[in-house]
């Protein structure tokens, strides 16, 4: 039987022992694991990487980070073997009271980059922690690392997310602020409740069909599909004469882009369960006249809502939904003239990202992009009654647009996929030739062909890939098309942002990073621009790029291949913004997932 003195001194020992224990415990690899870590997910923006690209290598840093922590936890002398086993069952504790405490919203978007983040800055707390509290006793530490390991879950309580960046990292908020479609949803009933509803439906009598003009914005990207716009001259003096806000409204989620066709303006957005085809006035933005289909799409890393830009075509409205939902209207008064639904027409699963496609109206034809299996990939309809004309086999998998071209003297739909680059007839959906992908799978195709010249075309299948240019020689009578790559170049990687070419020169994004390069070579003149993960709108009478960035600034930029000079930047929107802009006259329009407003500009 052991005295009080006896039992003392052995409790000194094994405190000596343990504060020995503590003081062997060696920090070096922890420290020079955590200095790669941080370094590089601080520095792979300024990498020449595809944006998929860098969130595949910041998951696998993670991921690599974690393993080697564990390694040196488990195998330290420095830790009891109860500590090495404590830590790992407080830290999944703290995970499952996360989980049940989380917001709702985390339910269906479990935003991985996030928890990347999460584990990351645990490990470093943790690092710290230990390397602060060396020469204290294992008890002070042991509180530290379980308060670490119980509180590290508590962002998965506390916020909610609303997609990601284009930079590939989460867009967080706390969970107890209303989201944008929150409080547009408030608004629109609160202005029913008041009896204040906008929306003006016409009667019938009063209603004429729309009529386009020379130089509205009747299709995705513009009349021809290139964010190119004529006849329009700025006065590039912001300082002196600044855009000024004509309307502002909230709006609904979606990436949809704006169509204008005289003073009507349209668009589509989410309307909590139902999917909106909205038509506003352009000059005050009121709304005219709406049609809602009992759909929603949702997804965690683009956020919510439609996709595709409404197309105008001899006085009808042409609408793809994110589910499929393809509709016709009549423009003035937005009398459904028919429906389609392509995911059942094609066997086709809703994509990763949605449907995404503008339609195409060409010939009395509608084209769209389903990638259903077999044959039923690339789509047309009759332009008047809905009914099936053609389909076509061009891949499975693609977030870009039908678009018409000309070469040879022949008219075709041209279309980028996942499988190849394809031309089709419009009239019948006959192919008339091909050009394979090849290997290249980071990613899906996401922006539109370039057209350079009377046989020349730009492409970009994948981000990773970057883009080419590609030359076409006609077949003779029952020959085939001869396509030859004129130069393949990864100085130019966009990714959903689409690229404008004027005189010998590209400007578009790589990446998240505005750039230059030259068309004749692909070799790059400059990457400089840091608007995010913007879009971009020629202005080819004047020599001026309308750079919308991913923060909302309208920026002018000199198309100068020798240097990126900036003219003159505004604040025209509040949020994150992937929608194009549009010009028509003196109104620019403008829209993201939260908000939509026009401007009107100074002309020379």
């Amino acid at each position: 039987m052991t005295t009080k003195s006896e039992r003392d001194t052995v409790g000194v020992a094994n405190q000596n022992a343990d504060a020995s224990a503590t003081r062997r415990m060696r920090f070096a690899a922890p420290v020079t694991l955590l200095v790669l870590y941080w370094g590089g997910f601080l520095a792979i923006n300024s990498f020449n990487l595809a944006i998929f690209q860098t969130f595949l290598y910041r998951l696998e840093a993670t991921l690599a980070l974690l393993a080697t922590f564990a390694a040196w936890w488990l195998f330290n002398r420095g830790v009891s073997w109860g500590e090495k086993f404590l830590m790992p069952v407080v830290a999944a504790v703290g995970l499952a009271a996360a989980l049940a405490l989380r917001s709702p919203e985390l339910e269906t978007k479990p935003i991985v980059s996030l928890i990347m983040f999460i584990l990351a800055a645990s490990i470093t707390a943790a690092t710290i922690w230990m390397f602060l509290t060396r020469n204290a006793s294992p008890a002070s530490r042991r509180r530290g690392l379980i308060a670490i390991a119980l509180l590290m879950w508590a962002p998965l309580a506390l916020l909610r997310t609303s997609g990601m960046s284009g930079g590939a990292l989460p867009e967080i908020h706390w969970r107890w602020t209303p989201s944008g479609e929150e409080e547009f949803l408030a608004a629109r009933e609160a202005a029913k409740q008041g009896g204040a509803d906008n929306a003006q439906p016409a009667k019938a009598a009063e209603v004429k069909p729309l009529v386009a003009a020379e130089n509205d914005w009747t299709d995705y990207r513009g009349p021809r599909r290139d964010a190119v716009l004529n006849g329009v001259k700025l006065d590039a003096d912001w300082d002196r004469s600044p855009p000024k806000e004509l309307w502002r409204h909230h709006i609904g989620p979606g990436w949809s882009s704006i169509t204008v066709v005289g003073d009507y303006l349209f668009t589509q957005e989410q309307r909590g369960d139902m999917e909106a085809v909205v038509a506003l006035d352009a000059n005050t933005g009121d709304e005219i006249w709406s049609h809602e289909d009992k759909t929603r799409f949702s997804e965690e890393l683009g956020g919510d809502g439609p996709r595709a830009t409404p197309t105008f075509a001899e006085g009808q409205l042409y609408t793809l939904g994110a589910t499929g939902v393809l509709n016709c209207f009549e423009a003035a008064d937005g009398k459904l003239v028919w429906s389609r639904n392509i995911a059942d027409d094609s066997g086709a699963k809703i994509p990763e990202w949605g449907f995404t496609s503008s339609p195409l109206v060409v010939d009395g034809r509608v084209i769209v992009f389903a990638g259903g299996p077999d044959d039923r990939s690339l789509l047309a309809y009759d332009s008047q009654d809905g009914q099936p004309a053609w389909n076509l086999a061009s891949g499975g998998h693609s977030y870009s647009s039908p678009q018409l071209a000309t070469f040879g003297g022949v008219q075709q739909v041209v279309y980028l996929s996942d499988k190849e680059f394809t031309a089709a007839d419009p009239a019948t959906g006959k192919k008339i030739w091909g050009f394979p992908a090849g290997q290249v799978r980071t990613g899906m195709p996401a922006t539109q062909p370039n057209l350079i010249g009377p046989n020349e075309v730009m492409i970009a299948f994948t981000e990773a890939g970057g883009t080419m240019l590609l030359e076409l020689q006609p077949g003779g009578e029952g020959q085939e098309w001869k396509v030859d790559p004129k130069w393949q170049s990864r100085d130019l990687k966009p990714y959903f942002n689409d690229y404008v070419r004027y005189g010998d020169a590209v400007y578009g994004f790589d990446g998240n990073i505005f750039a230059s390069i030259d068309v004749k070579t692909g070799k790059r003149h400059w990457k400089k621009g840091r608007y995010g993960a913007g879009q971009v709108l020629l202005l080819a009478d004047q020599g001026v790029l309308l750079v919308l960035s991913e923060q909302g600034e309208a920026i002018l930029v000199e198309a100068n291949p020798a240097e990126l000079k900036e003219v003159a930047r505004f604040p025209v929107l509040e949020g994150k913004t992937w929608n194009h802009p549009a010009i028509v006259g003196d109104r620019l329009y403008v829209r993201n997932a939260e908000e939509i407003a026009s401007y009107k500009l100074k002309l020379q």
